[in-house]
């Protein structure tokens, strides 16, 4: 993969050596990229221009488990299993969610530059889970 922009992507996603990311990171980071594309970055502008995010957005987030990925990692695993979740988008296993798949996850989230639309999928999520 090739960013336009010098810089604009992560070396690890230029295909630079990386001590950190596994392979896992790279099937995360492509995934959600591609769901956050298509139900968040294509609209980001008119959402924050309206200054609300649409309910069904919510809604359409919450049905591909991307909202989970609002807890801090590690995932509380027994429970989210006992709801029946055992893989996030992409495949990866709950158990297998580390810190470094959220700060994948928030980076695919600020892509659009705007905070609003993103924050109003998460921060609610971030501000009202327990320590």
């Amino acid at each position: 993969m090739s960013a336009a922009l010098p810089f604009s992507e992560p070396p690890w996603l230029m295909g630079l050596p990386t001590p950190i990311y596994q392979e896992t990171h790279r099937k995360w980071q492509a995934a959600i990229r591609a769901f956050i594309e298509k139900h968040l970055l294509a609209h980001a502008q008119e959402w924050e221009r309206a200054e609300t995010v649409p309910a069904n957005v919510f809604d359409e987030f919450a049905a591909a488990g991307m909202l989970i990925h609002a807890l801090p990692a590690p995932l509380p695993v027994a429970w989210l299993k006992r709801l029946g979740i055992h893989e996030l988008l992409g495949g990866l296993r709950v158990e297998d969610f580390d810190y470094l798949h959220a700060v994948i996850y928030a980076d695919e989230m600020a892509r659009s530059g705007l905070a609003g639309p993103s924050g109003s999928l998460t921060t609610g999520m971030a501000v009202c889970t327990g320590p």
